[in-house]
């Protein structure tokens, strides 16, 4: 593949981002400008805001406090450990040359690979001991 197509490419990206951008903008402002929607989104921000009370007040209920920390807990130790699989996947692939990985139960799994083009000027991005990009305070 040929670095100037890599460019190109990125170059009609950030040209549809903005010219998406510009259109949102439109969208919204025609929102903003009519009447009937303007009315209903007031009223449909009233009810939300009714309906986050009532959860709220469920949520603060003695035993669905405990399950929300539970909840909160096992999400984050799922976010931490999807992390370090994704860098075990990517050394299991770089050294097998394969996209397949047989389970705990013995099944054929299939995995992929995602990359993300940081934005410009993010030198400051370092990886952590288990490959997730962080932002340097120190630079």
């Amino acid at each position: 593949m040929d670095l100037s197509v890599i460019k190109e490419r990125i170059k009609i990206i950030e040209e549809l981002e903005t010219e998406n951008k510009k259109a949102n903008e439109l969208l919204k402002s025609a929102l903003e400008n009519d009447e009937i929607y303007t009315k209903v989104a007031e009223e449909a921000k009233a009810v939300n805001k009714k309906r986050k009370e009532l959860k709220d007040s469920i949520m603060m209920r003695e035993g669905n406090v405990k399950l929300v920390e539970d909840i909160r807990e096992n999400m984050d130790e799922i976010k931490t450990l999807k992390e370090i699989l994704a860098v075990e996947l990517m050394d299991f692939h770089e050294k097998n040359k394969t996209d397949e990985i047989a389970d705990a139960n013995g099944e054929t799994r299939k995995f992929k690979f995602s990359v993300k083009l940081l934005p410009p000027g993010s030198k400051g991005y370092e990886r952590d001991d288990i490959g997730r990009y962080t932002a340097d305070e120190a630079k």
